[in-house]
């Protein structure tokens, strides 16, 4: 398991790499690598492409990134832009990708699967509560609760609009947010105003013995692609209500999961959850929540069971390429080439949105990770490049872009026509 060399971005409130990690793994045990968020590991890497440094790539999505730019300026030209590198830095770096609902963007060799499972802690908690149940005890004596990262996009726009709206028909419910984050306090301000008895946190542990009694977990967000507090709080045998969207589409399998449509939908579930008891789950239905069981589907989807794996190659043979094929790699190499040359010069990263000094990680922090003889002195330092050449980089790259959506597309038409007609794939440049 290699480090991961990271920064906070506070402009993408995220966590962003530094440097090549794929320096310090040995070429011998380069044999697998699952790549959790691929499009966002690889946005600014510069280095070896994992494809090549690998046997086998497989990229895991689960963030809804086109959904949280939608809700920023000049959200439709982000958003077509992202979606398009996104999709190209998948295809570069990735042979399977593995999403985790169909919430996600599409990606090209990408099937949906929820490959994530919860910590076994909550699955215990679970057990207890069925426990009471069965004994004839009152298991949840709680109402509705929500816990989340304290920002606007992740449910609490969503969630105290419902409850403004409808606060008569929602007469009598008291909830609790809890939850840390940039808009902790606007959250609190916006909760006082409203007419129902809504109180705010700061976050705690989902674990926590203090959310053990609540019995109905409210969940309107759709910038998730599967929530893993949700996850979380049906294992611990709670009734979840949440919003008919690709995202919560794992969960519905669940008894205690009730979505909705609407705003309608909406006071009616939670109505209806808070008057009635969790339904105790099968050791089948819990099992699916398990990471055993999350490890199974993960195996299964990525194709890694018996001696596949064994049997690819880092370069595999191209003579059995057909010509559609051949011209999707050119596509792929001159796409992953680009990327390469705009993510070498501090000033195009820069402009393109990269941590300043994040080419490599600077002295500090490979001291901070213990990497210094690993990576030697000469990785940890602040780069230095032409900024007339970051600047002819990053014109470079805007008209590369273009190019290969424009060939990208001229690509698809001609190979569907060869499909019919059986005639040879050509790109035309014109």
């Amino acid at each position: 398991m290699a480090p991961l060399l990271p920064q906070f971005a506070a402009d993408k409130k995220s966590i962003l790499a530094v440097g090549d990690i794929t320096e310090i793994i040995p070429d011998e045990e380069a044999d697998i690598a699952v790549l959790e968020e691929p499009e966002h590991l690889t946005w600014f890497h510069h280095g070896k492409r994992w494809k090549a440094k690998f046997r086998f790539v497989v990229g895991i999505v689960h963030t809804n990134y086109l959904e949280y730019v939608k809700r920023e300026k000049n959200d439709r030209l982000q958003a077509f832009l992202l979606e398009f590198v996104n999709s190209w830095l998948a295809r570069v770096h990735c042979h399977k990708v593995i999403r985790l609902s169909a919430a996600t963007q599409e990606y090209p060799n990408s099937i949906v699967c929820n490959v994530h499972g919860v910590n076994p802690k909550f699955l215990e908690i679970g057990e207890k509560k069925m426990e009471q149940q069965q004994n004839g005890n009152k298991a949840f004596t709680k109402g509705a609760y929500y816990i989340g990262r304290m920002v606007w996009s992740k449910g609490y726009e969503e969630l105290l609009g419902l409850l403004n709206i409808y606060h008569k028909e929602l007469a009598g419910l008291e909830m609790d947010l809890y939850g840390n984050g940039e808009d902790f306090d606007q959250i609190q301000r916006a909760a006082k105003k409203l007419k129902l008895v809504v109180r705010v946190y700061p976050g705690r542990d989902h674990a926590d013995p203090i959310f053990h009694d609540y019995k109905v977990f409210l969940n309107p967000s759709t910038t998730d692609v599967v929530c893993t507090a949700t996850a979380e709080a049906l294992a611990m045998g709670k009734i979840v209500v949440c919003a008919n969207h690709p995202s919560n589409d794992f969960f519905k399998q669940f008894p205690n999961c009730r979505t909705y449509d609407g705003r309608n939908g909406f006071v009616e579930a939670t109505l209806k959850a808070l008057a009635e008891e969790p339904a105790q789950p099968t050791d089948a239905q819990t099992h699916q929540l398990s990471w055993e069981s999350a490890t199974e589907r993960f195996l299964q989807v990525a194709e890694l069971v018996g001696d596949v794996v064994t049997k690819r190659s880092k370069s595999p043979s191209r003579h059995l390429e057909s010509e559609s094929l051949n011209s999707k790699r050119i596509i792929e190499d001159a796409f992953g080439y680009l990327h390469y040359v705009a993510s070498g010069f501090e000033t195009s990263r820069r402009a393109l949105g990269a941590i300043p000094g994040s080419l490599q990680p600077d002295e500090q922090l490979c001291k901070e990770l213990g990497l210094v003889t690993e990576l030697g002195k000469g990785h940890c330092h602040r780069p230095n490049g032409s900024w007339f050449g970051s600047v002819l980089v990053l014109v470079g790259s805007v008209i590369g872009v273009l190019f290969v959506k424009s060939v990208t597309l001229k690509l698809s038409v001609n190979a569907r026509v060869g499909s019919n007609k059986h005639a040879l794939l050509r790109l035309h440049l014109a």
